[in-house]
């Protein structure tokens, strides 16, 4: 399971959409538990405390939301409770009627209840009232008390007030999410605004209190950015000011689930979407840090444009001038100590496969070479296509050069498998050279090294890996397994 508190602010999200914007009862039952979920409202007639009730109390809301063509206009979602068996979420709800003569708009106050049911949180209890109404509040909290029972209702309401208006003034005036993180008090607040056709204007606003126990980075981070985001995280909140810094801005990119954005035209939200977080850190007159403030960017546009021209048209493998990039990067800032390797991938008798079942077969077989790397491969590891039948791949930190040696035959068995469920002879499989060093190079020498291990596997009989030796070299008046790459200006150190 993710994070708890987007879950359940993104079930809070769920239940409100589908009951008072779409109108969807079997949507909105589907947040509750059927078997003691229990419903009140601030008129005295609007309380429910069976599966029966509760249905009947809820179709009349989600035909009323139909009735009127009701569209939301803003949602406030304020995770003020949780503990192992009990969360409490509040929802500030303002909504539109876009069908008849007049465009009224009805505000209503939402309580949730939520507790584990199995695997998942439902909702056991909720509670709508109206702001203006004068018992409303007060039934709010009492009837909420009574349902929850050690959760301290009327603490946790008093919780729930307006906050920074500025703040959501400044997401009115881009899609950008605003943020800010008070330190002092562990709070987190996140404003969005979508806009649309009117009245389509969509305001969205989330608190999440006890940030450090409720938000796991396993919820919204994606698995190969969370390192660096802990990292990050742990830098910013235990760097000291300078004199003239105190406001010093920070910008990173991380893989961000889509619910992060408040916007659900952005498909699965079990998807990642790339954002760039952007803010300052604010300092006392003691220059104690007591908040962040900032923005996060949608930049998915930007690194699909970036991925473009990275890949290969054809199998979606990188590129060698993204190959390149990634060596140099790497060698530039690699520890002494650690090793990497270079593996340069030929296929044996290509060009029999393209001959003899046509050019359409052996695309799917390179493509198919791409697949079966990266399922064996980490995912920081580079599988990137040179040109024709010959890739490579670059793995960083590799401590143990035998494992580079493992996954290459590893590589070579899956390749044959795959050749031979193509129904393809026996003769068309893969051939390896392997480069495992500690020190930087240019990408034309480890080229080079892994060209001479790839030719000596080709004359051991192909369908092998060989690793390169120190001194080792092209057989004389013998000549590369492929054609030397193109010349390029002589490349700096790590190139």
């Amino acid at each position: 399971m993710g994070s708890l508190a987007f879950l359940l602010v993104d079930k809070t999200r769920g239940f409100v959409e589908a009951c008072y914007e779409r109108g969807d009862l079997d949507a909105t039952l589907a947040y509750l538990d059927p078997s003691r979920a229990t419903c009140f409202g601030y008129v005295a007639d609007l309380h429910a405390f069976n599966s029966d009730d509760v249905a009947r109390l809820l179709e009349a809301s989600c035909a009323y939301a139909r009735r009127i063509g009701s569209r939301i206009v803003s949602h406030e979602c304020h995770l003020t409770y949780r503990n192992e068996a009990c969360a409490v979420v509040l929802s500030s709800l303002r909504t539109r009627a876009t069908k008849g003569d007049a465009a009224d708009e009805y505000v209503r106050r939402l309580t949730f209840v939520y507790a584990p049911v199995g695997d998942e949180w439902l909702v056991v209890h909720v509670h709508s009232s109206a702001p203006d109404t004068p018992e409303g509040e007060a039934a709010s909290r009492g009837m909420t008390a009574r349902d929850v029972g050690a959760v301290d209702v009327d603490a946790v309401l008093s919780q729930a007030k307006i906050e920074r208006e500025r703040y959501e003034i400044v997401s009115e005036l881009s899609d950008d999410v605003i943020y800010e993180y008070d330190v002092v008090r562990d709070t987190l607040h996140l404003f969005s605004t979508r806009f649309g056709e009117n009245p389509n204007i969509r305001r969205n606003k989330v608190v999440v209190e006890h940030c450090k126990s409720t938000l796991d980075p396993s919820g919204f981070v994606h698995p190969d950015d969370r390192e660096r985001y802990v990292a990050d995280t742990c830098q910013l909140s235990q760097a000291k000011p300078e004199p003239g810094t105190e406001h010093d801005a920070y910008a990173y990119v991380y893989r961000l689930r889509p619910v992060f954005f408040f916007d659900d035209c952005k498909g699965d939200r079990d998807t990642y979407v790339h954002q760039r977080v952007l803010g300052r850190r604010i300092y006392d007159s003691e220059g104690r840090l007591v908040k962040y403030v900032g923005k996060i960017v949608d930049v998915s546009g930007e690194y699909e444009l970036l991925e473009q021209s990275s890949t290969d048209s054809l199998t979606r493998a990188y590129n060698r001038s993204y190959l390149q990039s990634r060596l140099r990067e790497y060698c530039a800032s690699k520890q002494p100590d650690v090793s990497y390797a270079c593996l340069l991938a030929d296929v044996d008798c290509f060009k029999t496969v393209n001959d003899q079942f046509g050019h359409l077969v052996g695309d799917e077989l390179l493509t198919s070479f791409v697949d079966t790397a990266r399922a064996l491969f980490r995912t920081s590891d580079v599988v990137a296509r040179l040109g024709g039948d010959e890739f490579m791949v670059f793995m960083r930190d590799v401590y143990d050069p035998r494992v580079a040696m493992e996954r290459s035959e590893a590589l070579i068995i899956a390749f044959r498998s795959a050749a031979a469920d193509r129904g393809l002879p026996h003769d068309v499989s893969l051939s390896v050279g392997v480069v495992v060093s500690q020190d930087p190079h240019p990408f034309s020498e480890l080229y080079r090294r892994a060209d001479i291990a790839l030719y000596r596997a080709k004359a051991e009989g192909k369908n092998c890996a060989v690793a390169y030796l120190e001194g080792m070299a092209y057989p004389e008046g013998g000549c590369p397994a492929k054609p030397a790459p193109p010349a390029f200006p002589p490349p700096s150190l790590g190139d």
